[in-house]
């Protein structure tokens, strides 16, 4: 027998449940659909188990690609500053850390999970887990959607698939993207999207760890330093940050190169693409080749290891100095100045070409997704099918690391919910 719903709501992520939220507010009976066996799994995975849930800094300009009308008509409905009102609502404290970013005043991503969590049981909000939905159809009396029960990951013996009904007069898809498919990241979501007549554009990982040509970095795996960095590619420069950067076995991860890994991506598909690391920003060039010489001087009897202690990190200055062509047994006095040149160079500009990203099992966002021409950006309501919301990963907008991404979700799904709720 098929149950009837006011909204039904695709997927328990971010946006799926904020939207659950709004519009059990608006008096709507509502049902999430989530094909995991908790809803909220993702969000305990963001900032690091912290939740970095939103920026106090959200602008059109942290999202990408450039979609600043859509995007001004959004936050003039729902003003960047509600998102954290909305948790307060919930009962939330929250913090500002660095560069704007806000967390759960407890550090714990589980707090925000819960406060959803105990915002949709004291509404009667059902919430049906390990339910997959696998089509979406719009007829006379609003929506029919087909699902089966899900099987846990941990159920090595596949029971019998039963097939689930369910009939609503609105739909919200808040399915999510397929990053991070270990903890339940899918792209089923774009299939309804299609078989609904919308246009999907082409997905590719996104805020994902850069690989890269140089083997050296392997020597450097674990190391974490403060850098400006510069990416370049068809003789321009294609993005600059500052940020951590942190050398891994395969090329190059942390805050700074996972800004510019979208820019990088889109670059390799038309030549090759290098990201320049400037070590010291805080030294203009000559400035920092004085600062070497000086140091010179007062290790000249000593190795040079000695003179590289304290400058920054000792496998970086040993990386360095073999791009250089320094023999760290020399003394620092007898090092040729041609050498000197070479090493303050190298950390002033350590230069790697960039080969590819790694896949959606270690990216944070999708990019690519639902044309953002079909889509309402007050509501999120679709322009080719009455009744229909798309929020979240499932659309072709993403943002920044730093909270904007999990921001948007927020503020999709809120607006979604409220507009669905309207009969």
């Amino acid at each position: 027998m098929e149950q009837k719903f006011d909204v039904i709501v695709v997927g328990g992520g971010a946006s799926g449940l904020a939207a659950a939220i709004e519009a059990s507010r608006g008096g709507a009976s509502v049902l999430v659909l989530e094909k995991n066996h908790v809803a909220g799994r993702k969000i305990l995975s963001t900032g690091a188990g912290k939740c970095n849930f939103s920026n106090v800094r959200v602008t059109p300009a942290a999202y990408h690609p450039p979609s600043a009308s859509f995007l001004k008509r959004t936050f003039a409905a729902l003003p960047p500053g509600e998102v954290a009102r909305f948790f307060g609502g919930l009962g939330l404290l929250s913090v500002e850390g660095e560069d704007g970013r806000l967390f759960p005043r407890s550090m714990k991503a589980q707090d925000v999970v819960s406060a959803l969590d105990n915002e949709l049981g004291a509404r009667g909000v059902q919430v049906r887990a390990l339910t997959e939905v696998t089509a979406v159809r719009r007829d006379a009396a609003g929506f029919l959607l087909e699902a089966s029960q899900a099987r846990p990951k941990w159920q090595k013996a596949a029971p019998k698939s039963e097939k689930l009904s369910f009939r609503a007069s609105r739909v919200i898809l808040a399915c999510g993207g397929p990053c991070y498919p270990q903890i339940g990241g899918t792209s089923a979501g774009y299939g309804l999207l299609r078989g609904l007549g919308h246009s999907v554009s082409p997905l590719s990982p996104a805020i994902v760890p850069l690989k890269t040509r140089e083997t050296f970095v392997k020597d450097l795996d674990g190391v974490r330093v403060q850098a400006a960095l510069f990416l370049t590619g068809g003789g321009r420069t294609l993005g600059e940050t500052k940020g951590e950067l942190l050398f891994t076995a395969y090329g190059v991860s942390g805050p700074g190169p996972l800004d510019l890994s979208r820019a990088a991506a889109e670059a390799l598909r038309k030549g090759p693409v290098h990201l320049t690391a400037d070590l010291f920003p805080e030294y203009g060039p000559a400035e920092f080749f004085a600062l070497l010489e000086c140091r010179t001087k007062t290790f000249a009897a000593r190795p040079f290891t000695h003179f590289t202690c304290g400058l920054t990190n000792e496998k970086v200055c040993r990386a360095a100095a073999r791009l250089a062509g320094i023999n760290e047994a020399m003394s620092a006095g007898i090092v040729p100045a041609r050498a000197l040149r070479a090493f303050a160079e190298v950390l002033k500009g350590l230069r790697v070409e960039i080969t590819g990203t790694l896949g959606f099992e270690d990216a944070m966002v999708t990019a690519g997704g639902c044309d953002l021409g079909e889509i309402d950006p007050v509501t999120f309501g679709s322009k080719k099918v009455p009744g229909l919301h798309v929020t979240g990963e499932l659309l072709d907008l993403d943002g920044n690391s730093g909270g904007f991404n999990l921001h948007l979700a927020w503020t999709s799904g809120i607006l979604a919910g409220r507009a669905a709720a309207q009969k």
